[in-house]
């Protein structure tokens, strides 16, 4: 994480910081970005650098982090159904009319990039920034399916929230092993891997009538 000094910084300098950063990451291949490349973009000495960021990774993980906890923010202060929706399909997009992705479309982009940055910075933001932020999400999710009956009564609610959790890294994974980069069919994988999982945690007639709203809103 950045040093205490960055976070002294004014708003509009930091943003101004992370619109920046973005921008590096999203053009160009993560190892391709030196340090000159890094504070050119900042328009920063190295001792400024340095004095707010430990690396190169430490500023990637920050921006990670920021469009993570966008997300989290997001769907912790709705109470709309489409939560479900999202939680189920894995898919983001409009649902009866509710846009279900807080991200604009640089951050979209930057959370793109995490396919292809090398696997010792894709274990490092896994760790250090991604894990333990969608447990207490999902956690809710299943608190409130549990609630409204849509829950089988048998699902251990910690277990499930580690393992969709864990999921999130496991899916980037898959697609770096088997050199999937197509962003269809890795759509298409996650769609199937979700609605498996979600099969399984729903009683039968109530996953009937999830599939049954999806196709309604979809048409």
């Amino acid at each position: 994480m950045p040093k205490k000094t960055f976070f002294r910084l004014d708003e509009a300098r930091r943003e101004e910081i992370y619109n920046s950063a973005m921008h590096l990451f999203v053009n160009n291949l993560y190892e391709d970005i030196s340090m000159k490349m890094v504070l050119d973009c900042l328009s920063m000495h190295p001792g400024t650098f340095y004095r707010y960021f430990e690396d190169k990774d430490d500023l990637y993980c920050l921006l990670i982090r920021n469009v993570t906890q966008k997300r989290a923010s997001y769907f912790n202060n709705t109470n709309d159904d489409s939560l479900y929706r999202f939680f189920l399909t894995g898919l983001f997009g409009n649902v009866n009319g509710m846009i279900t992705e807080p991200l604009n479309e640089l951050e979209i982009k930057l959370t793109e990039t995490v396919l292809y940055i090398p696997e010792d910075i894709l274990l490092k933001v896994y760790l250090d920034v991604l894990k333990g932020e969608s447990f207490p999400i999902i956690k809710n999710i299943l608190r409130r399916m549990r609630v409204d009956g849509s829950l089988r009564p048998d699902i251990d609610d910690d277990l499930i929230s580690f393992m969709f959790e864990s999921m999130q890294f496991n899916l980037v994974m898959f697609f770096r092993e088997f050199d999937i980069k197509d962003s269809k069919l890795q759509l298409k994988i996650s769609k199937y891997f979700t609605d498996f999982m979600g099969h399984g945690l729903l009683e039968d007639h109530k996953y009937s009538e999830m599939v049954s709203d999806l196709k309604k809103a979809k048409e």
